[in-house]
């Protein structure tokens, strides 16, 4: 069993969480974040069972210290820019040095390298549900980066013998979530009784992931040894279109809220159902928190936290 584990952007939304529940689990936990999108705050509840370590991974020395003596480091660093199509060339080179020196760090240490990719690498859906095989052809800078992120690992893997797991999650969400993902901006607005707007006629649709699955998932990685050198999607088990996402937080607010359909916005139509049966099979990963529950408890963590988006 692995025991210690380096989370890079530790101090971030899926980071976080992830090192919660890494100390639940028995395991010494560091964190390289350089809080450029990560909070203190989210650290506040772990902070003295954790080692921290303020600074970028585009920092080689910084990532060497990081990753000296840890048995696996889990990757979950990125720029929150680029998930909002940010086209800053720096942002962008600086998340590819930072990757290679993680990735070297890890290889000098002999640990597990369990890369935290996306399912953006697949672009539009081309059959459904998507599984590994999918034809990669992702559409958003975001999708290529986490794409070269995994040839990155893929080809260290056969040059070097790097050890890793490649998991493309998919539409995490939940308390402390960095970005305002659609279900955060629906349940924003429906707790302000706003109109909840959908943009276009609603019926494209998202596997949306509550970060405790997905935490729960990345445990289960770590602890089998027959996840190392394989591909997973991490997602929850079924997907939701945008009207019916609206209507149910409608039901779990409570709220007044009209659904309003911006038909006049330009929408990608994108059904991105996925296909996590191959790490059901590996770890047996059942995902337990439906959207409803996800729902329910990202608002009443919205409602004790008024000012986190401020």
């Amino acid at each position: 069993m692995t025991k210690k584990i380096l989370v890079t952007g530790g101090a971030g939304f899926l980071g976080s969480h992830l090192c919660e529940r890494l100390l639940t689990d028995g395991y010494t936990v560091r964190i390289l974040d350089s809080f450029s999108s990560g909070k203190d705050g989210n650290l506040e509840k772990i902070l003295e069972k954790v080692e921290l370590l303020r600074g970028s991974i585009s920092d080689e020395t910084v990532v060497n210290t990081a990753c000296r003596g840890v048995d696996a480091v889990i990757h979950a660093a990125f720029p929150m820019t680029l998930r909002e199509r940010d086209l800053n060339s720096r942002t962008v080179s600086g998340v590819l040095t930072g990757l290679f020196n993680v990735l070297k760090g890890a290889l000098n240490n002999n640990a597990l390298m369990v890369y935290i990719s996306s399912i953006a690498v697949y672009g539009n859906q081309q059959y459904l549900p998507i599984d590994e095989r999918h034809p990669l052809e992702p559409v958003l800078l975001h999708g290529a980066l986490k794409l070269a992120g995994e040839e990155f690992c893929k080809v260290l893997t056969k040059s070097h013998d790097l050890r890793t797991v490649i998991l493309r999650v998919a539409d995490i969400y939940g308390p402390r979530n960095t970005r305002v993902s659609v279900p955060i901006r629906f349940l924003r607005q429906a707790l302000k009784n706003e109109p909840i707007t959908v943009y276009g006629d609603g019926s494209q649709s998202r596997t949306y992931t509550y970060v405790d699955d997905f935490t729960a998932a990345v445990a289960g990685v770590l602890s089998e040894p027959k996840t190392e050198g394989k591909i997973f999607n991490l997602s929850a088990d079924r997907s939701i279109s945008m009207y019916e996402l609206a209507q149910l937080v409608k039901k779990v607010t409570g709220s007044n809220s009209e659904i309003k359909l911006l038909t006049g916005v330009p929408v990608e139509d994108r059904k991105l159902v996925i296909d996590n049966r191959k790490l059901k099979e590996i770890i047996n990963f059942n995902p337990s928190i439906d959207m409803r529950q996800g729902l329910t408890l990202t608002a009443k963590w919205l409602k004790d936290n008024p000012d986190f988006y401020k």
